[in-house]
């Protein structure tokens, strides 16, 4: 344990029981506590606050699986909240049994001021460079997605929140525009928040604001619901806003006032919520992942989006208007699609609906352009599900990769190099020695695939 003792970061140690078997001082200063008080306990009777499937030690000691790099909120035994980030890795016998689990604990709460000052910063010019008059193109014929249009153009009309449901990729950001673009605050600019991409633990500075000596490095700033006062605010992924944050922005939306994180005095502001989520309310509330009291008061008008698989005679004129869309930017002069094209998109599943689409269109566009025809056809379309060209499943990749629990012989760097010279090996087989067309479906130069087959010795 010597080596350990002389890191300065703060580590932990666990053998296969989860008994504590070491923990250095710089530890014991973090947590408040004493260390031999710690030592020689199993891990969740020491920190009260962890649970199975909450500790990284013991997720690790399950699955021999290392952890790097890991950022998550912490209660100390003492009770005080950090921000850490901490790398757990295990300790293995010659036969791949865990003999010990090791992790390693950075404190970075002195970087939450500053990261929370990034993120407010792009969430505040991520809204500046959308003009409140934009264009919107929602492109549709489907008499169901029309009529949920006329709807949300109803609501818009009114102040009340509006709740907008749907599968990732069907549109929910858009239709907020929609709504927010056919109300009376259509001449200011909407702001936006993804509650799913703020950390939890910035999440609240970043609505309700902050006071200078809220907390270390704390500033005066504003947070995005008084940055919304007189406009629209939408809260996407609602149901990844942490249940507390949720109450308090309860009061909010009740009432119209608010606190700043650190602050004494309330704030007054009229604004009006649409609020998004990527699943069923009734689901969201029974996994405690919505308040039900938040979800009655801004549900009070509800757009529930179809997938795209319901809306399927919608994929021609969303295919059209990704040509158009994107002819500019690839610099490609496409001018349409084949009737196989469109019957083979009609007949796949898309998990990640239009969204989805877009992606599959541009990448045959790629193809067509690769291919120097004028119109998308069904052979952009299987070039895309070979296998050297798109990842079909999870599944058939891991069926390549080493059984976890027995030794590899060689280095990384040798077993990345064996996986390259197959890859290159069953290409140049399925593609008949073509370098042109080789090169094309793994998408590197023709010199530098001529490179590779040189340095593995692959010859026709």
């Amino acid at each position: 344990m010597a080596v350990f003792d002389r890191m300065s970061s703060s580590y932990i140690i666990i053998d296969a029981t989860e008994t504590i078997i070491a923990y250095n001082e710089m530890s014991a200063r973090l947590d408040g506590v004493e260390v031999e008080n710690i030592l020689h306990r199993k891990l969740l009777d020491a920190f009260p606050s962890l649970t199975r499937s909450s500790s990284s030690m013991i997720m690790v000691l399950n699955s021999n699986v290392p952890i790097w790099n890991k950022a998550q909120n912490y209660q100390t035994p003492a009770g005080k909240v950090m921000t850490l980030t901490s790398s757990t890795f295990p300790i293995v016998n010659p036969d791949n049994t865990i003999m010990f689990v090791i992790e390693v604990v950075h404190d970075i709460s002195n970087l939450r001021e500053l990261t929370d000052h990034v993120i407010h910063l792009t969430e505040t010019l991520k809204e500046t460079r959308s003009l409140p008059n934009q264009d919107l193109q929602i492109v549709t014929q489907n008499k169901l997605f029309k009529r949920l249009l006329k709807d949300a153009k109803c609501f818009a009309q009114t102040p009340l929140p509006v709740l907008i449901a749907g599968e990732t990729g069907t549109g929910k950001e858009l239709v907020a525009r929609y709504i927010h673009q056919n109300s009376a605050a259509k001449n200011s600019t909407m702001v936006t928040i993804n509650c799913g991409a703020i950390p939890p633990t910035l999440i609240e500075s970043t609505l309700f604001g902050t006071v200078k000596g809220a907390f270390t490095g704390a500033e005066n700033k504003k947070g995005l619901l008084e940055l919304a006062n007189g406009s629209t605010l939408f809260l996407d992924e609602i149901n990844s806003m942490p249940i507390e944050v949720q109450s308090k922005l309860l009061r909010v939306v009740q009432d119209g006032y608010f606190r700043p994180l650190g602050g004494n005095d309330e704030k007054k502001v009229t604004i009006r919520y649409i609020v998004a989520m990527n699943e069923q309310p009734e689901v969201a509330i029974q996994q405690k992942q919505l308040r039900s009291d938040l979800f009655y008061r801004l549900g009070v008008c509800m757009v529930v989006l179809p997938s795209l698989q319901n809306r399927l005679d919608d994929i021609p004129h969303l295919v059209e208007f990704f040509i158009r869309k994107h002819n500019p930017l690839l610099n490609t002069h496409i001018n349409g699609y084949t009737p196989d094209f469109i019957r083979s998109l009609e007949s796949r599943s898309w998990p990640g609906n239009v969204r989805m689409l877009e992606n599959v269109v541009l990448r045959s566009m790629l193809m067509c352009s690769q291919t120097n025809d004028d119109a998308l056809n069904q052979y952009h379309l299987d070039t895309l599900t070979q296998p050297f060209t798109a990842i079909e499943s999870i599944t058939h990749y891991q069926e390549k990769l080493p059984i976890k629990n027995s030794e590899i012989p060689e280095s990384l760097t040798e077993h990345l190099a064996s996986y390259e010279k197959q890859l290159l090996s069953n290409a140049m087989a399925r593609y008949k020695n073509n370098h042109s067309e080789v090169a094309r479906q793994l998408k590197i130069p023709r010199t530098t695939l001529q490179s590779k087959l040189r340095k593995y010795g692959i010859t026709a």
